[in-house]
């Protein structure tokens, strides 16, 4: 399934979905996306409509991104299997998760972890400090991790299921929050099996920072209308945040 869209218009979209509610110019602001890949979201993966999901927010880094793309990570469970694919933009879009991702990336088909995306995709816009090697790995050349520039950011995340580290994930929101970072995490579950998302769904009502959006039909929701998608991705909460 592949889906070729006036990327420039649909940014426009956007830009016109902000004014309309307040915001007259969009905030310069990093943009990340976090996929899912476990084993429950193959299906998904495999049909391409993750793929056209990608592609209907191409835009959203066209209209906030000072670059024009959106970093993306790919993640299961564990530390290890996070990924960092690469930026997505108008150049590289089309095809970018069966040709970057499908069978590819590290921690394909594994479990759900949402902790260990978090801290990596905070430390690649700078709010968290990067680990640093041990004594022993010093003493054989290994050089400083160097810091990056904090940067404004909106994160979001594309799951189909909940996760098996609820109490780590809140840790790490709870960090973020005490330091004040300045970086919005919207959720997207993903799924037409009747699953209820409840941490998903908690975590978006303690932290002002964090949002969430349950999508029943993804073929529906990646067919919608620019000013429909939007309205859906636009909430109060994200638009009180940009606000700031």
């Amino acid at each position: 399934m592949a889906l070729v869209v006036n990327l420039e218009k649909s940014a426009q979209a956007l830009v016109l979905s902000l004014e309309k509610a307040g915001i007259t110019q969009p905030p310069i602001l990093e943009v990340g996306f976090g996929l899912d890949v476990s084993k429950s979201f193959e299906d998904e993966h495999r049909s391409g409509i993750t793929d056209v999901l990608l592609t209907r927010l191409v835009p959203w880094g066209l209209a906030f991104d000072p670059d024009k793309k959106l970093d993306c990570f790919t993640f299961s469970d564990g530390p290890a299997h996070v990924c960092d694919v690469g930026p997505v933009d108008a150049s590289n879009y089309q095809g970018f998760i069966p040709r970057k991702v499908v069978n590819k990336v590290i921690g394909w088909n594994g479990g759900t972890d949402y902790s260990y995306l978090l801290e990596k995709m905070l430390t690649h816009f700078g709010w968290r400090q990067p680990e640093q090697p041990g004594f022993i790995k010093r003493l054989f050349g290994a050089k400083p991790v160097e810091t990056v520039e904090k940067r404004r950011s909106l994160i979001i995340v594309a799951t189909d299921g909940d996760n098996y580290d609820p109490d780590r994930t809140r840790m790490v929101l709870e960090e973020s929050q005490a330091r004040k970072d300045e970086v919005y995490f919207l959720f997207l579950g993903i799924s037409n099996q009747k699953v209820k998302f409840e941490f998903l769904r908690s975590i978006g009502d303690v932290f002002d920072n964090t949002g969430f959006v349950r999508i029943e039909d993804l073929h529906g929701f990646v067919e919608k209308s620019d000013e429909e998608l939007n309205e859906l991705l636009i909430t109060d909460e994200l638009l009180s945040w940009l606000k700031r």
